[in-house]
């Protein structure tokens, strides 16, 4: 017999165990996700370089970075924004015990968002052609971009059931789901652009021509197959989608939405349907809003990035080529069909992938935080809720203040590692990484303090701080990429200034709206401090180490003893409490020999 899922149960647990618990469930998750998606990008760039043809890797990479740039925009809106409007309706009426509310926001979800699915699905297959033809100017990507459409509808089918558990303080049903997602993606995706771009190119070599295409010559043969072969990666993704929502599907047909019988009867009847709707509506509207604003501020961000990089080889094409000649042929700066503002996004995309790393942890914090912070809010319990905020913004920085440094000192040794075969993308993305691992900081905490903020009810304030982190990340990114001895890092520093204004300003509001200050000596000061003395450790050891080993053993020793550090100076400097350490296994053991050795607060 298959056991019923109580949901009641798991909400009414303690709050900071539940917060714990579904932030470790999703951090796993997510890292599991994040390393899956990097393995997706490391087999699909080293599918795309076993031909050896001068520029094609970081040209594919360019074009599925491109294609997710649009497909963005509509997906975060759809299945980032609105889960989060329905966990918070559904948190707040667990906490008032209305339990035939929560039960008719599930009901009324579903419909909602498989509608909208379908609307966005046909508004990315209907933009595609005129943001790769006039936008970005790379016809290649119209492919990839079109075969990206299905993911948004499956992607809101599974976001209406995302939502519902979340809100219920269950994030294992989204740990199960991803995880899904990323072993589908890069199994049938990496087989599917293999075996694409091995039939393309015997195909073009016996006859020149591939499925119904004949081609003229053989720059454009290699890059139709090239972009078919991205496409193959990309069709990988709309299948795990899929595989995504049938999860949830059957679990919650097998399970039932968690509400015991005896709670449901004896709940206060529910709101009138369309009053639940339209507070489903007010309160996702806001929610989207932000996420629109970030996904759009990334979109344009792409497009005016890869349009100066376009201008700049028109300008100054010498330049460039002086820069970047070694890894790209001549007609990848100069004549009808430059490719070098795709090149060097490529190179920017795959930089970007690993900051995505880091930012994927603090995203599972947001995501934990907001019920809680919801229902401490509610309740009106301000001690509750400081407990809240001090542990997500401690364990935000405890994740990201490592991580961010050591990608700064270690940024080429660490591209080296994981695109090795392709030199081009390991030096110039690179020396983007440097300078990412910084801005990873501000991207990286700005997520769960949103979280909080939409979950004290200010759902309208995260929408203006991404609308004004979109103008200054827009301008900055324009004038340092117009420079041509810059060109493509400096779409990194306008990220860091754009960022790290709004991380001041966001912190500022939540202070000032909750009427609670953080502990940031503990939250911030102790992690920081542990994250410089491991960066350094890192970066001496690497410099020491490499001479005598290969690179990429030298890399993992400097992980090692800069993990070893991180941890000996934060236990030192007791940043962690008795009661942080009982929630872990055998934490009541762990606290008592911790507490003998004076290592805890």
């Amino acid at each position: 017999m298959i056991k019923k899922y109580n949901a009641v149960k798991n909400f009414d647990s303690d709050v900071s165990k539940s917060f714990v618990k579904g932030a470790a469930i999703l951090t796993i998750s997510m890292v599991i996700v994040k390393v899956f998606g990097l393995l997706n990008k490391v087999v699909l760039a080293a599918i795309l370089s076993s031909y050896d043809v001068p520029g094609m890797t970081s040209f594919g990479t360019g074009l599925y970075a491109n294609a997710y740039e649009i497909f963005v925009v509509i997906f975060t809106v759809a299945t980032g924004g609105l889960p989060i409007a329905v966990s918070r309706l559904v948190s707040e009426n667990m906490t008032k015990k209305r339990y035939k509310d929560v039960r008719q926001i599930q009901k009324l979800s579903v419909p909602f968002f498989t509608v909208l699915g379908l609307i966005c699905t046909v508004i990315i297959g209907g933009a595609c052609i005129p943001y790769s033809l006039a936008v970005i100017h790379q016809p290649y990507a119209i492919v990839p971009t079109l075969f990206l459409a299905p993911t948004v509808f499956f992607g809101c089918l599974a976001s209406a059931y995302r939502g519902y558990y979340e809100g219920q303080r269950n994030m294992m049903p989204t740990a199960v789901s991803e995880i899904i997602e990323a072993v589908v993606k890069l199994v049938i995706g990496s087989a599917l652009a293999y075996l694409i771009l091995w039939a393309g190119m015997e195909s073009n070599k016996a006859s020149h021509s591939f499925l119904w295409m004949h081609f003229s010559n053989q720059e454009e043969a290699l890059k139709t197959i090239f972009s078919l072969a991205v496409t193959g990666a990309i069709m990988g993704i709309s299948l795990s989608s899929m595989a995504s929502w049938l999860y949830y599907f059957t679990k919650f047909k097998v399970q039932g939405d968690g509400i015991p019988r005896q709670y449901y009867e004896n709940s206060i009847d529910a709101r009138q349907k369309r009053e639940t709707f339209n507070m489903m509506i007010r309160t996702a509207l806001p929610i989207a809003g932000g996420a629109l604003v970030m996904s759009l501020a990334s979109l344009i961000d792409s497009a005016i990035i890869q349009n100066v990089l376009l201008d700049l080889s028109h300008r100054h094409g010498h330049e460039l080529m002086d820069q970047y000649g070694k890894f790209y042929p001549e007609n990848a700066f100069h004549g009808k069909h430059v490719t070098i503002h795709t090149n060097l996004w490529g190179c920017y995309a795959t930089a970007l992938t690993l900051m995505q790393l880091v930012t994927a942890v603090t995203q599972a914090f947001g995501s934990s935080a907001m019920p809680n912070v919801t229902s401490a809010w509610t309740k009106g319990d301000k001690r509750e809720f400081k407990q809240s905020m001090n542990t997500v913004l401690k364990m935000t920085m405890m994740f990201t203040l490592p991580m961010s440094l050591g990608l700064v000192v270690l940024a080429h040794p660490i591209m080296g590692f994981i695109y090795g075969s392709s030199p081009e993308i390991v030096e110039i993305g690179g020396n983007v990484l440097t300078v990412m691992g910084i801005t990873t900081i501000f991207t990286a905490i700005i997520t769960p303090i949103c979280s909080m903020i939409n979950g004290i009810g200010k759902v309208k304030v995260p929408m203006i701080l991404y609308i004004i982190c979109l103008f200054v990340k827009i301008g900055t990114s324009w004038i340092f990429v117009s420079i041509p001895e810059i060109n493509i890092q400096g779409a990194t520093v306008g990220s860091m200034v754009a960022y790290a204004l709004i991380c001041v300003i966001g912190m500022f509001l939540l202070v000032k709206y909750s009427g609670i200050v953080p502990d940031f000596f503990n939250t911030t000061i102790k992690p920081l401090a542990g994250a410089v003395y491991s960066s350094a450790a890192a970066y001496f050891t690497y410099k020491l180490a490499v001479p005598y080993l290969p690179s990429r053993v030298a890399l993992i020793a400097a992980v090692l003893v800069a993990v070893i550090i991180y941890m000996a100076v934060l236990l030192i400097i007791r940043t962690f409490s008795a009661e942080e350490i009982k929630f872990l296994p055998k934490g009541e053991k762990i606290a008592k020999t911790l507490e003998k050795l004076h290592l805890i607060g």
